[in-house]
């Protein structure tokens, strides 16, 4: 039993999502947009963390490889306007492209966000999920 106190030992970031072989590409916007709406739960930029742990390693490279990095690389306004959203829905899935011989599978999935304030209008992203085929992402 954990006493009340005791929360400020836990190291949350073993509590998020994380890559699996078990979760199909349209859960990965699910959770991804889920945390970044909830950004601060259950600790800071959790949110961002889970969007960090579903990151391709080309991603990771471009936003400068570390979690540090990748939060300050994501208050840009047009990232910043799907953290805290009021609302977002999947408006479309494409279908899955079959692996090719030097990548693997890929699915889109098109969504629809209402940015928190309010003098911004909708907002389209289009997610190009990948299965990963090396370790320690793999599936």
């Amino acid at each position: 039993f954990i006493q009340s106190d005791d929360f400020t030992q836990i190291d949350f970031s073993k509590c998020l999502p994380f890559p699996s072989r078990d979760i199909e590409p349209e859960d990965v916007v699910y959770l991804c947009m889920n945390a970044v709406v909830y950004n601060d739960e259950p600790k800071r930029n959790a949110g961002l963390e889970v969007c960090f742990n579903f990151s391709s390693d080309r991603c990771r490279a471009a936003n400068g490889g570390t979690i540090e990095n990748f939060v300050q690389h994501a208050a840009n306004p047009t990232f910043q306007s799907m953290v805290y959203a009021k609302e977002w829905k999947t408006l479309s899935i494409g279908p899955e492209i079959k692996a090719g011989q030097h990548r693997g599978a890929m699915k889109t999935v098109l969504i629809s966000v209402q940015p928190l304030n309010d003098e911004l209008n909708e907002r389209r992203f289009l997610w190009t999920l990948q299965k990963e085929r090396r370790p320690p992402y793999q599936g």
